[in-house]
């Protein structure tokens, strides 16, 4: 199968002893892939490097083949990402939002703002001002915009984090949606072992900037009952003790 993104020893130490130590991972065309592990395990890190937000001390990222440190403009070319948070401009319409980030890219038709404000469920508010939307409206809005592209890959930063039960439904149901219609690969992080058990199609855990184990989904509850399970075995054992 045919590997979207792949990290190859991926290091980032910072002066007080944290970061992220020999990460590799690969993720496959038309995965849902999950980045699971605890707030300060280093998810963020390894994001902001693979899109080129922060410099690694060494490793190797490629998307789509290109390698993001030698041909950032290739590899970013077919990515959409919201990496911490999602940013709009709370002044203006959804739909004035989407307009000023096609702005980035090359050809996006009128169209696809439409098009994609009804993909993720705001088209009925696209006039609105985004200053009176829930959060839960602002991440899809910014999840609008990170697929406005028609990106190959899409890379998301705890997209449920803050979201109430209702939002986080919303917001599962978008990207499984969009991984099965529009064909999208998509990257996501979070601490939510219960959100990455039913959107992920496959997992790989960080704990303390160290990857430790993954699996495909499936198959980690078929053996342990449940992710959490799979999750707090795995941390035992990286650590040396008995489950």
């Amino acid at each position: 199968m045919e590997n979207v993104l792949e990290v190859k020893g991926l290091t980032k130490l910072y002066k007080n002893g944290r970061g992220i130590r020999d990460i590799s991972f690969e993720v496959s065309k038309g995965e849902i892939f999950g980045f699971l592990g605890p707030n300060g395990a280093g998810k963020t890190t390894t994001m902001k490097i693979i899109t080129g937000l922060c410099r690694a001390d060494k490793g190797e990222v490629k998307i789509l083949g290109f390698n993001v440190f030698e041909q950032y403009e290739k590899a970013m070319g077919k990515v959409g990402c919201i990496i911490e948070t999602s940013d709009s401009y709370e002044y203006i319409s959804a739909y004035k939002n989407l307009e000023l980030s096609s702005r980035y890219y090359h050809d996006i038709e009128k169209s696809r703002i439409d098009e994609v404000l009804k993909l993720v469920g705001l088209h009925k508010f696209k006039n609105e001002k985004v200053g009176n939307f829930s959060l839960g409206m602002k991440q899809r809005l910014g999840l609008a915009s990170a697929i406005l592209s028609n990106p190959e890959l899409v890379i998301l930063d705890e997209p449920a984090n803050g979201l109430d039960i209702e939002g986080m439904v919303d917001i599962r149901n978008i990207i499984k949606e969009l991984a099965r219609k529009e064909k999208i690969t998509f990257f996501i992080s979070s601490h939510l072992i219960h959100e990455m058990e039913i959107t992920c199609t496959r997992v790989g855990i960080i704990n303390h900037g160290e990857l430790i184990k993954g699996g495909f989904v499936n198959d980690l509850i078929d053996s342990y009952t449940s992710l959490e399970n799979y999750f707090m075995s795995q941390v035992r054992e990286s650590r040396g003790e008995e489950n």
